[in-house]
């Protein structure tokens, strides 16, 4: 899409307002699109790592204490299947 935008910004006639205002349009809707994705990224993202007890955890401080932990829980979770 923004190869088109850019395309398109070459090819709008500068005199017809139609296709000004289509450009613009054109151009708003798709940022507006790119802004709602990333919005839903973000409320996903923490949905996904906020729901277990890890984000409560007091003793972690650091980000390797986190590496820690998940490798603790990597490392239970492969004895059990074995």
């Amino acid at each position: 899409m923004p190869l088109v935008l850019l395309v398109m910004l070459f090819m709008v006639d500068r005199d017809n307002t139609f296709h000004k205002v289509g450009y613009i349009v054109l151009l708003l809707s798709y940022t507006s699109i790119l802004i709602i994705r990333v919005l839903y990224a973000k409320e996903t993202w923490h949905r996904e790592f906020n729901t277990n007890d890890l984000g409560r955890d007091s003793k972690i401080e650091k980000m390797s204490d986190y590496q820690d932990t998940l490798a603790n829980i990597d490392d239970a979770g492969k004895e059990s299947i074995k």
